[in-house]
């Protein structure tokens, strides 16, 4: 599909889908105190005609999503929370404006108490601190909302984190990383192998995986690759969960010609990943990469790339598989 089309589908579809499937974990994850306080068992209601309604006549586009949940208090009180979700490429003065205009259309047209939040997916730096005022002669008003910038979140804490919205926030740091061709391949494959080893359920783990699937786009050669990974992954581990989505592959046309320059693709792989790691690959090393033919050796390969810790090293490892039968 069209890049435009894709980048739509990422945030209407994408961001969406993982704000229901993961509605509790994101609330836990960004305001753990009003986790702890909703009642869960009395379910989430998603008031999709209500937003709608709302925004008519509002800046529309693949650059904004917003959710409006209700949700009840284990003190019996009805909340709604609205969830606004942006990319940002610069500061945006008008913003908290923005935000100010969701909350009091809420307010008057439904009479509502609301906890308002915005998540920023951008790389852009200045953005606001999460209030609105509007003063005229001692009169005016003070608006204040939850402001999460994903790119500040430290990747460390990240990593540990086992709430599955760790991997969401992740991922969209992935995206607004991952700038050099090769980067995105370890990327996305390191996630989706951290869905297993972390223990998420069968369902997180297909929210989470159709989430990274959609925000690390791979190339038709890449893509090839990545899941011939993921089939190998899955038959060590005996968890079919991302196979048993495989129908989502098949739309895509990952069925024909799977093979299709298997080889080159990972011999490129292999090369990326040194690049990308440790610099400049030598000739001789690019040549006998190049020359190997064996796939199996070639995937045994990429892992050493993305994990050895010099040149040096590297070359002994080629020249084992080389000498190997």
């Amino acid at each position: 599909m069209p890049d435009k089309d894709r980048y739509s589908k990422y945030f209407d579809e994408a961001w969406k889908k993982i704000i229901e499937r993961l509605f509790p974990q994101l609330i836990d994850f960004f305001i753990p105190g009003l986790y702890l306080d909703i009642d869960f068992s009395k379910g989430v209601t998603f008031l999709d005609k209500e937003m709608e309604r709302l925004s008519k006549g509002s800046k529309r586009g693949a650059k904004y999503v917003d959710k409006l949940a209700q949700v009840y208090l284990k003190n019996g009180e009805e909340q709604w929370i609205l969830i606004h979700i942006e990319v940002q490429g610069y500061a945006d003065k008008s913003f908290p404006e923005r935000m100010f205009r969701y909350f009091y259309r809420i307010f008057d047209k439904y009479g509502k108490k609301i906890v308002s939040m915005s998540i920023l997916t951008g790389s852009e730096t200045g953005v606001s601190e999460g209030k609105y005022e509007l003063h005229a002669y001692g009169s005016g008003v003070v608006f204040r909302y939850l402001s999460f910038r994903l790119m500040d979140y430290d990747r460390d804490r990240l990593e540990k984190d086992e709430n599955p919205m760790a991997v969401v926030v992740l991922t969209s740091q992935e995206k607004e990383l991952a700038k050099r061709k090769g980067r995105k391949f370890n990327a996305k494959l390191r996630l989706v192998r951290r869905l297993y080893e972390r223990g998420y359920k069968r369902d997180e783990i297909i929210a989470l995986f159709e989430f990274i699937d959609w925000a690390l786009e791979l190339g038709k050669e890449e893509d090839d690759i990545f899941w011939e990974e993921i089939r190998e992954m899955e038959e060590v581990k005996k968890m079919p969960y991302i196979t048993s989505v495989e129908r989502i592959a098949m739309k895509r046309g990952l069925q024909q010609g799977l093979q299709q320059g298997l080889q080159q693709g990972l011999q490129q792989m292999v090369l990326e990943a040194l690049d990308e790691r440790l610099g400049k690959v030598p000739s001789e090393i690019a040549d006998a990469v190049n020359r190997m033919e064996d796939e199996d050796k070639l995937r045994l390969l990429h892992r050493h790339a993305v994990r050895c810790a010099s040149l040096e090293e590297f070359r002994n490892l080629l020249d084992s598989a080389n000498s190997s039968k």
